[in-house]
Order: structure tokens, then C-alpha cells, then sequence
């Protein structure tokens, strides 16, 4: 690598060892970018280009110039890399999926302040920011990037948005019951919503909720549907917090039955030229599945394994929705964040 990273924009940093203390950078197209719904090991080309350098190779995000990248964070399987496709259909805009260090910030940020953490309390916010300056770069024509998390970096919202003061985040979800059965149709995403139950937990217990649940007495139905209220009542927080003016909350169903007002909302929100909605909703993205943009996927198709999934997991959905039941009916103040 002749020259640094920092002043190719076609390196993204890919990877994110805090034990050695490094960063592997990795070029990347705009072809490649695009493809890629996820930017892990299965978006690495064939021939890689880049290299592990230390972490002080990412430079400050002051000198970054340009705008910063926004951010959309959602529950998990309720329709972000869609909306992350549709959204780059936007000609200025590059799409950037799940990248890795994103996800490893996400899992040392809870050990800040304890004698075991890899970072310090100064040293995180600053090295989330040198990432997402990087992250920032678009590859012409492209002038601008959107972000989207992997949905267990929910816990990087604030820190996010202290850190970054210009970046807005988009926050999706979906309601419980379709979110459930989408789950359930999948035992791999079971097992996804399940291992990120444990943090979802903890963070309802700090905002005050089900001070008495514990995991270990949830079935994986209430893990889900635990996890989806957890996420619902961070994302009302946020809504109605110290950054309300840059979040926006989104509901997936709502996305796909009423696009055009939808992409509107998005677009003032992400200050999106509103000539461009058009465009959008004329996105191939919206019939293909997202993750594997080879295979059809139409919106009756997905309505059609949403029916079959509500019929055949109807008791397990049941167990869900009547955990979150039970505990607003002990706890009324959870009211509006299920019913939001």
C-alpha cells in the first residue's frame, strides 16, 4: 500500500482488532459496496487489496471534511437492508451495510469504565468518530453515505449521536406479532434476536422495566418478543430525547404499504432531494430480497410467508405477545412504546 488509506477514499476500514490494536483496511469499489449486504468476511473480492495497520492510522474526524454519514438502526429482520438499498437510489447516496468494527465498538462500549476495557472512557468516543469520518467517504459520483448497523449496535445510538454531531439516525421497526412470525420462519434468526437478548434485557432493566425477568426463565419466544420491547422502548427514548430533532422513527409495515409518504418523511429527514422519491420507489430493491438481489422477492411473496408463518407458529406467537401483555398490564407506563 503505497499510499495511506486516509487519503484513498476507496479503503474502507473493514475490520477492528483492539487487542492488537490495529485496522485492516480494504479496497473497495462502488460496485462491491453496492452488492454487498453485509460488509464481512463474505464481502471480501476474491483478490483482497489492503492491509492490518495501527489504529492511529485512521485519522481524526476533523479531517475528514465533507458531510457525515447517517445512520439507520433497526431490531433485525424487520426490512433495513431493503430500506438501505432503496435509499441508494438516490444517485449521491452509498449504501454501506453492517460494517464489522461498527458491531466490535458495539460489544466493548458496555466494558467502558471497568479495569478490564479495552478502551478508554476519551479514547471510544474518539475512535467511533475516526471510523465513521472514514465510513463518511463517499467514492464519486457518490457525495454522501448512509450506515446501517447490524442490529445488535443498538447500544451505539447515543454515543453515536453525541459523538457525531451532524449525523441523523433512522430508527425501524415493525409491530410484534409480523415481527414474531418473521423470526419464527427462520431458526437462525431465532437464534440471532436470541443472543442479543441478553443486552436488549439489560438495557430495559436500566430504563426501569421488568426489574425481575431473567433470561434464563424466557422461553425463546419470550426472548424475541422481550428483545422487540426492549428495542421499542430505546427507540422511544430517543425519539423523545436529548437528539429527538435527529431521529426518526420508522415502521416497516407502514414503509411498504405507504412508500411514497414514507420516502418523503426519509428524505426530509436525511435532507434528501424530494425530486428523488420517484426514483426510489421505482428501486428494483423493492422486489428482490434484499440480502441475495439475484432472487425475486415481491411484496405478495412476503405477505404469502408472512400468512404461513403466523399459521404455523401461532402458539409461539401467542407466548410472545402474552409475556409483553402480562408485563404492561403490571407496568402501564410501557403503554406507549408498545403502542407507538
Amino acid at each position: 500500500m503505497s499510499a495511506s488509506p486516509a487519503d484513498l477514499p476507496e479503503f474502507l476500514p473493514f475490520k477492528l482488532d483492539l487487542v492488537g490494536r490495529r485496522v485492516l483496511w480494504l479496497r473497495l469499489n462502488a460496485q462491491q459496496r453496492a452488492q454487498a449486504a453485509f460488509l464481512d468476511d463474505r464481502a471480501l473480492p476474491a483478490n483482497a487489496e489492503g492491509g492490518w495497520m495501527p489504529l492511529d492510522s485512521l485519522p481524526p474526524a476533523l479531517a475528514q471534511g465533507g458531510p457525515q454519514a447517517d445512520a439507520i438502526f433497526h431490531i433485525g429482520h424487520c426490512g433495513s437492508t431493503l430500506l438501505s438499498r432503496v435509499l441508494s437510489a438516490w444517485p449521491q447516496v452509498q449504501g454501506l451495510r453492517e460494517p464489522l468494527p461498527l458491531r466490535t465498538l458495539a460489544e466493548a462500549w458496555p466494558q467502558l469504565g471497568r479495569s478490564d476495557s479495552r478502551l478508554s472512557d476519551a479514547e471510544a468516543p474518539q475512535l467511533l468518530r475516526a471510523l465513521w469520518g472514514n465510513w463518511s467517504r463517499a467514492l464519486p459520483p457518490q457525495t454522501r453515505s448512509v450506515i446501517k448497523a447490524t442490529s445488535g449496535c443498538n447500544g451505539l445510538i447515543a454515543p453515536l449521536l453525541n459523538a457525531c454531531g451532524d449525523a441523523r439516525a433512522v430508527l425501524l421497526d415493525m409491530p410484534l406479532r409480523p415481527y414474531l412470525a418473521t423470526l419464527l420462519k427462520s431458526p437462525a434468526s431465532v437464534l440471532d434476536a436470541a443472543s442479543a437478548a441478553g443486552e436488549r434485557l439489560r438495557d430495559l432493566q436500566a430504563r426501569g422495566h421488568a426489574a425481575d425477568a431473567a433470561l434464563h426463565a424466557l422461553s425463546l419466544p419470550q426472548q424475541c418478543a422481550m428483545g422487540w420491547l426492549a428495542e421499542r422502548v430505546r427507540f422511544a427514548a430517543h425519539a423523545g430525547g436529548e437528539h429527538a430533532a435527529r431521529v426518526l422513527r420508522l415502521d416497516f409495515e407502514t414503509l411498504l404499504t405507504q412508500p411514497e409518504a414514507s420516502l418523503q418523511r426519509l428524505a426530509t429527514h436525511l435532507s434528501l432531494d424530494p425530486q428523488g422519491v420517484a426514483q426510489a420507489l421505482a428501486s428494483p430493491a423493492w422486489g428482490r430480497y434484499s440480502k441475495a438481489q439475484t432472487h425475486d422477492y415481491s411484496a405478495d411473496d412476503r405477505a404469502h410467508d408472512l400468512a404461513l408463518a403466523m399459521q404455523r407458529h401461532a402458539d409461539e406467537i401467542a407466548e410472545g405477545v402474552a409475556w409483553v401483555d402480562t408485563l404492561v398490564r403490571r407496568e402501564p407506563a410501557l403503554r406507549a412504546a408498545v403502542a407507538d
